[in-house]
């Protein structure tokens, strides 16, 4: 009985460390998330990253990879941008 006691303790502790570990390294994850939700989504490869997913991380790392999406036009691309701006504004 102790030893259920202990491991269900030890479990509880392991899953905050874990979720606040997930908190703390995730903010690139959201900037990643909405940089691939203003993205066109034909994953076509023409940005040389290989689809809107790898487009999305290599703007984390260079804000200006967006301008290689050449799907990438009008009101997507002004969408883009003023996030961009917004981002840089803060």
């Amino acid at each position: 009985m102790m030893g259920i006691i202990v491991l269900t303790l030890l479990a509880l502790l392991l899953s905050i460390v874990l979720v606040f570990v997930d908190h703390k390294f995730s903010s690139n994850d959201n900037e990643e998330k909405e940089f691939r939700l203003l993205l066109p989504g034909y994953n076509c490869g023409g940005c040389g990253f290989g689809s809107c997913d790898g487009m999305a991380k290599a703007m984390l790392e260079d804000i200006n990879n967006y301008k290689k999406c050449k799907p990438l036009r009008g009101e997507d691309l002004k969408k883009m941008e003023d996030y961009i701006n917004s981002m840089s504004q803060k």
